[in-house]
Order: C-alpha cells, then structure tokens, then sequence
C-alpha cells in the first residue's frame, strides 16, 4: 500500500510515474470493525484500476520497465 500512496502523490505532484505491479507485494488485511477480510491477490486489480485509470500512474510489469530502461 506504501508503493500505491507514493505513486499516487508523484502523480499528483507532477512526475510521470510508472508503476510496476508485479513487482510489488502487501499481505493480508483486515477491514475496520473486524467484518471484512482482503487477500493479498485481491489488492492488485484495484490498484492498478486506481493508478492507471486514475491517472496516478501507468502500470506496466516489470519486465517493460526493464527493458525501458535497458
């Protein structure tokens, strides 16, 4: 959830930002109240959805980026 915030704010402050979905990881979460639970395979898609059609953000896998780079 850190990488999402840090893509979201270079976004807002500008930069252009790609995000590398694949190579990032979160663990399990519980939800406020104790009533919902979130996997760690569950949290990809909205983030992507969130940065990429939000305009945060162009989320790409890490091999693009790599190859980008050379």
């Amino acid at each position: 959830m850190c990488a999402e915030t840090t893509a979201r704010t270079g976004g807002d402050l500008g930069y252009g930002v790609f995000f590398a979905l694949d190579a990032t990881y979160t663990f399990d979460g519980a939800g406020p109240w104790g009533g919902s639970w979130a996997r760690t395979g569950w949290w990809h898609e909205p983030t992507a959805v969130s940065l990429h059609g939000g305009g945060f953000a162009e989320v790409v896998a890490s091999a693009e980026l790599s190859a980008a780079v050379g």
